[in-house]
């Protein structure tokens, strides 16, 4: 595994790029409240001098409505002609754009490049995989306009079968092998010739040939520049320069000698600049070369297993140089990405970004990515043949390019679609990448995956504010004409329970006959209505747990409020419990034996639905045991309510085709080993179903009443912190068991740390069979 260990290196890198983006946004902040105050003062006076008479109305005839409703019946001539007069005075002009910036034709300015057309077609651009504006993986030439920055999130994954196994191997043998990864980038344009971009990737490879079976990489950050130039509207050419920074293997730490190094010259066509005819259609060449420095992460591990081998005996170690055994497999070749060569990489891409409506873009994405191995840096590849002087390696060995040719090269061809929604800036990216070739796997190349799937969204912010709409304003005046209200009256209510003088809180009391918003009554049970007409006012009361009843009340022709009383009958207090049984499929478990413990314990089978029903429960906590031969053991816990019926869904896990977990006469052993976080005694999810199966064991023998879960450690840390490690991880085994259903007193958690390894604590292999848990039987009934 390749720990995360430049956090705080990535992080410093993140921080100056927010701080290019920064520094022109307080610019930008500065300028936009400066102009607030200035059109404050602006508004206030233009609203006092420029405020524009009702629609199809004269000044004349404002001013004369107002002398009628104030009372003064003489026509006010100064004020009119005051009026008209101000009225025909011209606007203030708005201020000249500065000298030399270009215009439309309404005034506003608009970018560096000349149009505003421009500066959109450039801002839909989104990041690429490696943190550059691009495609997919392909690198646009240019970038976003001027003071754009962009942010994007993807993820990939696959699994596949079979594609990792070495030829002349045992086709029985299981190989899945299960990728999963994500890059976080971030991309700043401060000029319209300079991009600056960072990323930060990890991923996981999981394949179940190897041991360990899980191959993390937390944390490869890069860092990068890209200079460009616009040579014609549709033409820009440009190259960039890209620092990858790789973590170390086994341990935390960065690796300064592994950094590699990626030099690119870049070109781009944008048709849809082209003058008179826009063609939407965007076409991408990158010629690159690789400094790859991989290899470097290794050098030890293979050096330290060479050391580990015999030197005496049938298996004693040959020559360095002659020997195998010590020597990266394909897996960890490909789950850590170790190359011993550079490369000259060719990318061609095209995005087809179309228009579908005002700020919605759906963009088709064709790529096609190959790296052609180059400068081995004096690496022999040790070549093994099926017979002397052939070229075929031989059966279980790995292959070297200078037998090998293309085929071993990878190559990939991308297909995905860039949505870009209404909504401004944001895009979503949906892509697969399928291996053309690659999967011929030599010594110095990781090897291609067979396809890759890619999702993910990015975000676009352009500080650069569009220039401001004008915008007409109508004002419409009212008179208000006062009329004495209506006659009203209120019904206040108390809800009791009947022949009781118990008050009923949250009753629903609706108004059948009118469209009125049902009320609620207090903690008290009382409720107060709206204002009402005089008149009978008809409620219906409503309760969960109580029958529904009608009440009514009167109020007076004179109005005022009114007390009334509605009493509702309780219902029996008992609860219902529906159930359901599922396997971990989704399908309905039929026939399965569900016992389930509380206040009422009662026995059930499901039907052919998976479904079980119970009636007339007293109101508690029910635990339930889901028995049936086809699945493990579970135990489940529910609440029931009164007058309420309990819907809980079971889900059993199926009995594994290869049980995981044996009994034998001293332990209860597994065969594969309980995950957890590193340096915690966490759970890993991925060992949830192991340890269902091993609550399963325990629940079908009841007459294992003693068991001891041993936590060990390997010798890495000190020895006190691994024997509380193996104890605190221990402790939650033993919590979780207890929690599916196993008695406490069957079981007892120790740990030993370090002192009982099984296995020589000098390589990773042994350090993780050192790492285990253990189930000892202690004692057992007749």
């Amino acid at each position: 595994m390749r720990p995360n260990s430049a956090t705080s290196h990535v992080v410093t890198l993140l921080a100056a790029c927010a701080l290019l983006v920064t520094a022109p946004l307080a610019s930008v902040s500065t300028a936009r409240a400066q102009s607030g105050e200035f059109d404050d003062e602006f508004d206030d006076d233009f609203e006092d001098r420029q405020r524009p008479p009702a629609r199809g109305r004269s000044i004349s005839d404002d001013l004369a409505e107002e002398d009628e409703f104030e009372g003064g019946g003489a026509r006010r001539d100064e004020e009119v002609e005051e009026a008209e007069e101000r009225r025909a005075e011209p606007r203030e002009a708005a201020p000249a754009p500065p000298e030399g910036r270009p215009t439309d034709a309404r005034g506003d300015l608009l970018s560096t490049n000349g149009s505003r057309a421009w500066r959109q077609r450039r801002f839909v651009l989104h990041n690429t995989y490696n943190g550059t504006v691009g495609g997919l993986h392909v690198a646009d030439a240019g970038s976003g306009p001027s003071q754009t920055f962009r942010v994007s999130l993807l993820t990939d994954f696959f699994i596949a079968g079979g594609f990792l196994r070495a030829p002349g191997s045992d086709p029985a043998l299981s190989d899945e092998n299960r990728h999963i990864g994500g890059s976080l980038s971030l991309s700043y344009t401060p000029f319209d010739f300079l991009e600056i971009y960072a990323a930060i990737r990890s991923y996981a490879n999981s394949n179940d040939t190897e041991s360990p079976s899980l191959f993390q990489v937390l944390g490869d950050s890069t860092l990068g520049f890209k200079a460009y130039y616009e040579v014609l509207p549709w033409l820009t050419l440009g190259g960039d320069f890209g620092v990858y920074f790789l973590n170390t293997v086994g341990d935390i730490g960065l690796v300064l000698d592994s950094t590699s190094l990626n030099f690119r010259l870049n070109a781009s066509a944008d048709f849809r600049a082209l003058e008179g005819v826009e063609i939407p259609l965007i076409g991408r060449v990158n010629l690159g070369y690789y400094y790859d420095r991989s290899s470097v992460l290794t050098d030890q591990v293979e050096r330290a297993r060479y050391d580990a081998l015999p030197t005496v005996g049938p298996d004693a170690r040959r020559s360095y140089d002659d020997e195998d055994r010590h020597l990266l497999t394909r897996v960890e070749r490909f789950a850590l990405n170790i190359n011993r060569t550079d490369f000259f990489d060719v990318g061609l891409g095209v995005e087809v970004p179309i228009n579908v409506s005002e700020n919605f873009y759906i963009s088709p994405i064709v790529e096609w990515n190959v790296r052609v191995p180059v400068n081995s840096r004096n690496y022999s590849c040790l070549w093994i043949p099926e017979t002397t002087g052939g070229s075929t390696p031989a059966p279980g060995q790995d292959g070297c390019l200078e037998f090998q040719g293309f085929s071993a090269m990878p190559s990939t061809l991308t297909l995905g679609l860039r949505v870009q929604p209404p909504v401004r800036g944001w895009a979503l990216m949906l892509a697969v990448d399928i291996g053309t070739s690659g999967q011929t796997f030599v010594r110095e190349l990781a090897g291609n995956a067979p396809y890759n799937v890619f999702l993910g969204m990015s975000y676009a912010v352009d500080t650069v504010p569009p220039p401001a709409e004008v915008l007409e304003r109508e004002v419409e005046r009212r008179v208000e004409v006062r009329i004495p209200p209506p006659v009203r009256g209120r019904i206040i209510g108390t809800v009791v329970e009947r022949g009781t003088t118990t008050a009923i809180a949250n009753a629903i009391v609706s108004f059948p006959s009118s469209e009125l918003t049902a009320l609620s009554t207090g903690g008290d049970g009382v409720f107060r209505s709206y204002e009402l007409a005089p008149g009978e006012v008809r409620m219906s009361i409503a309760h969960p747990e109580y029958h529904s009843a009608d009440c009514a009340g009167t109020i007076p022709e004179a109005g005022g409020d009114v007390n009334i009383s509605c009493s509702l009958e309780a219902l029996p207090r008992l609860g219902i419990v529906r159930g359901r049984v599922i396997g971990d499929n989704g399908q309905p478990v039929s026939g399965a034996t569900v016992n389930v413990t509380g206040p009422q314990a009662f026995s059930v089978l499901t039907d052919p639905n998976g479904g079980f029903t119970r009636q007339g429960l007293p109101p508690g906590t029910y635990a339930a045991r889901v028995e049936s031969d086809a699945h493990l053991i579970t135990t489940s816990a529910f609440d029931v309510r009164p007058r309420e019926t309990a819907e809980p869904t079971i889900t059993v896990v199926a009995r594994p085709t290869r049980s995981q977990v044996q009994l034998r006469a001293r332990e209860l052993t597994i065969r594969r080993q309980i995950n957890f976080a590193t340096d915690s005694a966490e759970i890993l999810p991925d060992s949830i179903p192991l340890m269902t199966e091993i609550a399963d064991a325990l629940l079908r023998h009841p007459e294992l009443t003693g068991i001891e879960i041993q936590g060990h450690t390997d010798n890495r840390g000190g020895a006190q912190h691994n024997m509380e490690l193996s104890q605190q991880r221990a402790d939650a085994v033993r919590t979780y068991l207890v929690n599916a259903g196993i008695a406490a007193d069957r079981l007892t958690a120790r740990g030993y740390g370090d002192t009982r390894p099984v296995a020589p604590n000098i390589t990773a292999g042994g350090r993780a069979r050192n790492r285990r848990v253990q189930f000892i039987i202690t004692s057992r009934s007749e």
